[in-house]
């Protein structure tokens, strides 16, 4: 692990404080826990912003006239480019 320090508000320490001891955790316990929230919360709109893009994507062409029936094969090529 990695030692850091960080700065609370009172309100904040107080609130943390009191939330660790309802869950018999520690302090870092829940703010480690808290970036973790924070790390899934930031990919999981990545991944999204990438969906919403790669869907215009998957425009029928010539070449390409079975788009709704193979949506997911195009949707793969465009996500292993990235």
């Amino acid at each position: 692990m990695i030692h850091i320090q960080i700065q609370l508000s009172p309100e904040q320490y107080e609130r943390l404080t009191e939330l660790a001891s309802r869950q018999s955790k520690s302090l870092s316990q829940l703010v480690r826990e808290g970036v973790d929230g924070l790390l899934a919360a930031e990919r999981r709109e990545a991944a999204w912003d990438r969906f919403l893009a790669a869907a215009g994507s998957c425009r029928a062409t010539d070449d390409a006239t079975d788009v709704s029936v193979r949506h997911d094969a195009y949707l793969s090529d465009v996500f292993a480019h990235d």
